[in-house]
């Protein structure tokens, strides 16, 4: 399926169906492979380390591997592509073996194969998209991959659990099996255009090929300051993500089971959001769409600090979900107008690198600020405290954007 100007809805289907395959692996990998961990050890510390080596993997490979899918070209499978076909495997052969594994130190290899395979899948596979898309439909296609991101945390999370309880292995089989599906039907359906050149940097080793990527990010300083944004933006929902079941636990007083219909709203509400906001920002401008979905995200971060009754969530919280949809859709399609042709690998690789800098920071600054309120903030509110930080990371962030799309042309 070759891709030109325009995109068929089927076409932006298949692009971003492996979205759903590897977003379902890693919720399913959080939410469950806890529960058998905690069979082989008591201590919260080794099960966290275990699930949050992803941190780890995050930091270290995405750079690397987009610049190297920068560097090669083949005829068959493009230059992205062949990272996917590599990667599926490793992440299919960890989710098979790992509820089978004998012991903790087994499971926990299993885990950091899968996110090692993780992120040397996705981040070639972001910038395939970034090749492929037509620039007036870069906010759809990212559209779609947010409503696919949501439907794999809704199989992750819900329908994996239905399995899990009934044979634990079996969401693990059915994940790794849908992994390889998806990525087949995509690597068959899309080709890859052929880039005017293939570039090569210098030969220097190790400091020489540093010194190359940060010379090539010093030229662009837009780029630098929307790296910053959106590392606040990831920091919004990172540091929330962690605390949100307690702040619905103790602060709303909410049963644990009220607080997952809760989180299932706002999952609907995302999921329904990305796919509007991506149509609006190929109408209206991404830059415009996404100052609008920052003032509805900061409204609802504000609303979730003053909320102590959870009757009112559920009518305000939605709020939550419709900004923070906008906040995870656009930023990528934001920066495929940014990023030069030539370095698209190596700038979607900074792009995963800064997101996963935020899911390993965020936590740690949202539980300190818990911690601290404690001190002035009675009872159990100081859990609300965890919405104050996102609303001020929103505020900081916008200094950082506050020069971009004056420019924007839009097709109104």
């Amino acid at each position: 399926m070759v891709v030109g100007q325009k995109m068929s809805t089927r076409t932006v289907l298949v692009l971003t169906l492996p979205t759903l395959g590897f977003a379902t692996a890693l919720s399913l990998v959080t939410t469950y492979l806890p529960v058998i961990l905690d069979r082989y050890t008591k201590s919260a510390t080794l099960i966290g380390f275990a699930i949050g080596g992803e941190g780890i993997f995050s930091v270290l490979i995405p750079l690397w591997v987009g610049v190297l899918s920068d560097r090669i070209w083949t005829r068959r499978w493009g230059r992205r592509e062949p990272f996917m076909i590599f990667a599926a495997p490793f992440m299919a052969a960890s989710l098979l073996l790992a509820p089978f594994q004998p012991g903790y130190v087994p499971i926990a290899i299993s885990t950091f194969v899968f996110f090692a395979a993780y992120h040397f899948y996705t981040s070639p596979y972001q910038s395939l998209i970034a090749d492929v898309t037509p620039a007036s439909v870069a906010g759809r296609v990212q559209g779609y991959q947010s409503f696919m991101r949501g439907g794999g945390m809704f199989l992750g999370m819900v329908v994996a659990g239905f399995l899990f309880y009934r044979w634990e292995p079996s969401p693990f089989i059915v994940t790794g099996m849908l992994i390889m599906v998806l990525t087949y039907l995509t690597v068959r359906r899309i080709d890859e255009p052929e880039p005017g050149r293939v570039y090569r940097a210098p030969r220097g080793g190790l400091w020489g090929e540093l010194y190359a990527i940060w010379s090539s990010t010093r030229e662009h300083k837009e780029i630098q300051r929307f790296m910053v944004a959106t590392f606040l933006w990831e920091s919004t929902l990172a540091g929330l993500r962690g605390f949100i079941m307690l702040y619905f636990y103790y602060t709303l007083r909410a049963t644990y089971q009220v607080g997952a219909l809760l989180l299932g709203l706002v999952g609907v509400t995302y999921m329904v959001a990305g796919i509007v906001s991506g149509y609006l920002a190929d109408r209206y401008g991404r830059f415009k769409v996404m100052r609008v979905g920052l003032a509805v995200f900061f409204c609802g971060c504000v609303l979730g600090f003053f909320l102590r009754d959870i009757a009112w969530a559920f009518a305000f919280l939605p709020v939550f979900g419709l900004g923070g949809s906008i906040v995870l859709t656009l930023p990528y399609a934001i920066l495929m107008k940014l990023m030069p042709k030539e370095h698209i690998g190596q700038f979607t690789g900074m792009f995963s690198m800064m997101r996963g800098m935020a899911n390993v920071a965020a936590p740690v600054l949202a539980g300190g600020a818990i911690d601290v309120a404690g001190k002035f903030m009675g009872g159990n509110d100081k859990y609300a405290v965890i919405w104050l930080v996102s609303a001020l990371m929103i505020v900081v962030s916008l200094y950082f954007f506050r020069r971009f799309g004056k420019d924007e042309v839009t097709s109104v």
